[in-house]
This record gives C-alpha cells, structure tokens and sequence, in this order.
C-alpha cells in the first residue's frame, strides 16, 4: 500500500519524547512492513534513530504509516519485535527482579523515563491481577494500534523474561478490534481479546506474578542509582570539579545506609579533612550538597513515579518513612504525600 505523509497526522510538537531504543523497534518494524525509507525519514523528522529521544509527534506518524503498510494485525506485531533493553534503563533494571510480579512494579516505577505515550496501573483483586493502560494519545488516528503495540510488547517481554509461554490471559480494549486481527491476537495470547471496552486492560491469573525469572540479577540494581546520577547532571550541566564528583558520589551511595562525609572523601581518594577544605573553597557544604541531592530527586521520583512514598524514601537513604517525612516538609514545606497529592490537582 502506498502512504503519503498528505494523508497522516501530523500536529505541531508538544515536547513528549519517546527514548530512542523503544522507538528504534518501531523504525525497523515499519521499514520491514514497507513503509518507503524516504518516507519514514520525514516523517521521523530525522535521517536516522539511535542517538536521541524522538518527538512523540514524529513517533505517532510513523506508527500510523507503517499500520496503513502492514495491516490490522501490525500493532501486536511491532510489541513482539521488543526486548528487555528495548525499554532502556527500565528494562535493564527489570533483569535485576527476581520474579515477574517485582518486574511489573519496577516497570510502573520508571515508564515516564521510556515514553510519553500513556501511563500504567496495576491491581491485584483475590486470584485475578489487572494491568490497565492509559492511552495518552486516544485521539490519535493510530490510538488502537499503539494501545496494542504496548500491550502485546508486555507480553512479549514477560514471556522472554520468564523463559517460556504466559498463556490464558484476556485482553479488553478501547477501540475496535479488527477480525483479523482479533483472531491473531488471540492465537498469541491463548486467550480472548475484546473491543470497545471502558479500559485498556490485561486480565490474567496473579498466581503468574510469582513467576520467576531465571536470568535475575540482582547485582543490576546500583542502575537506579546511576538513573539518579544521570538525572542530577541534567539539573546542573555547569557543575564542575569537586562540586560535581561529590554529588555523583552521594547519588551513588544512596539507598545503601547513610550517606557519611568520610565515605564520600574515601571515594575520591581524599582525606575528610581534605574534601572539607575544598568544599569550603568552593563555597559548600557537604551537608548542603546531600539535601539537595536529596530533595531534588525526591520530587522528581514523587511527581514522575508511582513509586511508594515510603521506598522513595528507602532509595534516598533515609532510616525509615517518618525521617523522610520530617526532612521533606523541611524542604518544601508540606509532607511528600501532601505534595504527590497536589501535582494530582
């Protein structure tokens, strides 16, 4: 089928991204479904995929072209072409779970740091879970395939995590499910799949939560704290020298006790007294520089994840809830609850 850019959407930028390994999946998928490389370039509003985020926008368009290409059954197809490292750090991260139920909340923890297309819930009601969807670009010509896309590439990576086939599960949708594509769904999944639901949903057995994952490990975890590490550089790119190698210390310690002066000197090959002095010549305190590692990250963990207060405090290295508590009304003058509750509003 030829596709024009003419005859897709293509509305002026917003901002949302999409990382670019989840988006290089779809580059090569639409290439293999015909989609005309000169074509998928405009659209991409880029020669090549690889070294940066991709605007949501150009993502959308191209996942609308290589539909109209590759037909009713190419959203569930792109979510088969994906693997762990497909997501990123995130996905990464997953391999350091040790069954997939800890992989699930880790997935929902960071998903706004792969893509802005939607946002995940999950719930657990007697011997039922429900994994729900909410699609953020519902009004996009090509809302049903991306929301099939998702879910199909959950699957996907489940059952590569786990080693082996994840089968009677239900599916719902919000949009309408072509036949043919209905039925190869189904033929995937070893379960129903149903259109025009209320709810992007996966019904499936909780028992599969308790699955292990053979490949687990647990040595992958100190990647949340170069996640934190990347995410501070980005907040202050003109830090430099002493300044800069304490704060990628003390993000690389968080989460592993508390975060102690003489540590962070060791680190650096220094001694405490000598880490004091440069401090003092570049107008800090190590006191200083750990709450506003501190506080920084726990808004940005508070505002962009679904993460529980009381583990975004575990990860910032405080003892227990109520530390974390205390501390951050002493930073932002309301409880962390309060101020997750006021980014709702």
């Amino acid at each position: 089928m030829r596709v024009t850019d003419s005859e897709l959407s293509l509305p002026k930028p917003t901002g949302a991204r999409v990382v670019a390994p989840y988006a290089s999946t779809l580059w090569d998928a639409a290439l293999a479904a015909g989609v005309p490389l000169q074509l998928a370039q405009t659209l991409w509003q880029r020669a090549r995929v690889g070294e940066a985020d991709v605007p949501r926008e150009a993502y959308l368009a191209l996942l609308q072209a290589a539909a109209q290409a590759g037909g009713a059954s190419f959203g569930w197809t792109l979510g088969q072409h994906v693997r762990p490292t497909t997501y990123g750090v995130n996905g990464i991260l997953v391999l350091a779970c040790a069954t997939l139920g800890d992989a699930l909340v880790q997935t929902l923890r960071f998903e706004s740091l792969v893509h802005d297309l939607g946002r995940s819930t999950f719930d657990r009601s007697g011997e039922l879970a429900i994994y729900q969807w909410r699609n953020d670009c519902r009004h996009h010509p090509s809302a049903g395939v991306l929301a099939e896309s998702v879910f199909s590439g959950v699957h996907t990576c489940a059952q590569w995590l786990c080693g082996q086939p994840l089968t009677g599960v239900s599916v719902e949708f919000e949009h309408p499910v072509a036949p043919t594509a209905r039925a190869f769904i189904e033929s995937c999944l070893g379960g129903s799949v149903h259109g025009r639901a209320p709810a992007n949903r996966v019904i499936f057995p909780a028992s599969m939560l308790e699955q292990t994952i053979p490949q687990a490990n647990t040595a992958l975890l100190p990647l949340l704290q170069q996640h934190a590490d990347a995410l501070l550089q980005a907040r202050h790119p003109h830090d430099a020298g002493i300044v800069a190698q304490v704060r990628q210390r003390i993000s690389a310690r968080l989460g592993q006790g508390a975060v102690k002066l003489a540590d962070v000197a060791a680190d650096l090959a220094l001694s405490t007294r000598t880490l004091q002095r440069r401090l003092e010549q570049a107008g800090v305190a190590f006191q200083g520089i750990l709450d506003a590692t501190r506080h920084e990250l726990a808004c940005h963990y508070l505002r962009h994840t679904t993460m529980p207060i009381a583990e975004v405090g575990s990860l910032l290295g405080f003892q227990d809830a109520p530390a974390f508590h205390h501390a951050f009304k002493s930073w932002q003058g309301q409880g962390p609850g309060q101020y997750r509750a006021s980014l709702a509003g």
